[in-house]
């Protein structure tokens, strides 16, 4: 996980502009003009403001004061922020170069059932324990952001969450942000990359396979490098697997109390 394309903007947001433009310019003021056509002016005008106000972010949703300033500092303060950002993936070419971190965690429930839950469990729910909690999200595909209380989809491609990571029993808080790069159906894979402009780069996979006993095993494996071998081999593995391990246990309880139709 870890931070930091340019995109073209939302084709949907594009039309609502051109053609709230096009409204306005049609019922700019006249001596003739009626109260309903300035009533009908009026709110034209005022959903042309909020819809401009979701493209921002609201810090007043973001609860901890680290991924607010993180926020600032990479100039996320809007949707266009965030489509500037760019992944860091892990580079096969390179392979001897990335260290390995590797965890198993068992599901008692069907795969199906553990694969929906992967797909479906709010960020809030998923990114919540002693270490990590979640931050904000930004949607590729909807261009919108995303945050604590929000109504969630679902997990998809494209999609950019920002977490809160607290370290050292408290004294330290890090601010920190991975990309879904790749959701896979059939293969029942998870992909995430560290964003550039983080102190890591590489990805992470979340493989699930079904058991003889009808169970679920979920694989976690990281390939990963920084600029320090000190924080590769002796800081980094340490924290990851804590930080992992509370994501899959928040998963975990949830997934083990429903059952999916196959």
């Amino acid at each position: 996980m870890l931070l930091l394309a340019d995109y073209p903007e939302n084709d949907a947001f594009a039309k609502f502009t051109t053609t709230t433009r096009l409204l306005i310019r049609q019922f700019q003021p006249t001596q003739n003009m009626t109260n309903t056509n300035c009533d009908q002016l009026a709110i034209l005008r005022a959903a042309s403001s909020h819809k401009q106000n979701l493209m921002k972010v609201d810090f007043e949703k973001v609860k901890q004061s680290k991924v607010k300033r993180f926020l600032l500092h990479h100039k996320l303060n809007d949707v266009t922020g965030f489509t500037k950002l760019e992944s860091i993936c892990y580079n096969p070419e390179v392979e001897a170069s990335y260290q390995k971190h590797h965890q198993t965690f068992l599901i008692k429930n069907n795969v199906e059932s553990v694969w929906h839950t992967y797909k479906t469990i709010h960020p809030k729910e998923a990114w919540n324990g002693e270490m990590v909690s979640f931050g904000v999200q930004y949607s590729k595909s909807s261009n919108s952001i995303n945050y604590l209380n929000d109504h969630y989809t679902g997990m998809q491609q494209g999609q950019i969450l920002v977490l809160n990571l607290k370290m050292f029993w408290g004294l330290l808080h890090l601010a920190v942000a991975h990309q879904v790069s790749e959701v896979n159906e059939q293969q029942r894979m998870i992909k995430l990359c560290y964003m550039k402009g983080g102190a890591s780069e590489g990805s992470q996979w979340i493989t699930l396979h079904e058991t003889e006993e009808g169970f679920t095993e979920v694989s976690h494996l990281t390939l990963y490098k920084s600029k320090s071998k000190f924080r590769d081999t002796k800081l980094y593995p340490r924290l990851h697997a804590k930080a992992i391990a509370e994501f899959h246990g928040n998963v975990k309880r949830k997934a083990e109390l429903i059952n999916v139709e196959i």
